[in-house]
């Protein structure tokens, strides 16, 4: 592991994804959605290489009103004091990474396994702020490419406080 908490092992895209998947953390993301969403009816897990997965959609949530939620479920085994977005998938084609992208979900979920806390985050306002802080993030917070085996994902670790008052100050409107 180097300074930052991260590996220079080179990832995978499988198993990362086969690790988002994980059928035994259900349990877990069931009581998060349960307490998230009180008048959740059921949700249901996006795993095959669908439609929604392209669109950013991990699970869908059903309220007992009829609506629709769509969320995007981001894991890290190990807690750490920042929020990883990423801007470039594949450095090779310069594909957008998850921030980048007009994704159709709701919330982005962000979760710490190991202390099981999740960061639910309102997907417009974190693009909001996305759009206002994206450049000097990169660069005050740039991270070594995350090595893959024919490309690099590029990210950045913003401080959880920075980005959590970012995000609350986004909510208020000012004319």
């Amino acid at each position: 592991m180097d300074i930052l908490g991260q590996s220079n092992k080179i990832n995978n895209f499988e198993e990362n994804l086969a690790f988002s998947h994980n059928a035994g953390e259900e349990p877990f993301w069931d009581a998060v959605y349960k307490k998230a969403f009180p008048d959740m009816e059921n949700h249901m897990l996006c795993t095959k290489k669908c439609q929604g997965q392209y669109l950013g959609i991990d699970r869908i949530i059903q309220l007992t009103s009829g609506k629709t939620v769509y969320i995007d479920e981001k894991k890290r085994q190990t807690e750490y004091s920042d929020i990883l977005l990423e801007y470039i998938s594949n450095d090779k084609t310069g594909s957008a990474g998850w921030m980048e992208k007009e994704l159709q979900i709701d919330f982005l979920a962000y979760a710490f396994m190991k202390s099981q806390r999740v960061y639910l985050f309102p997907w417009l306002i974190l693009r909001r702020v996305w759009k206002r802080f994206g450049n000097e993030w990169k660069s005050k917070y740039h991270l070594p490419p995350a090595r893959n085996a024919h490309y690099n994902t590029l990210n950045v670790a913003v401080p959880t406080k920075e980005l959590l008052d970012c995000v609350k100050n986004a909510m208020i409107i000012q004319l």
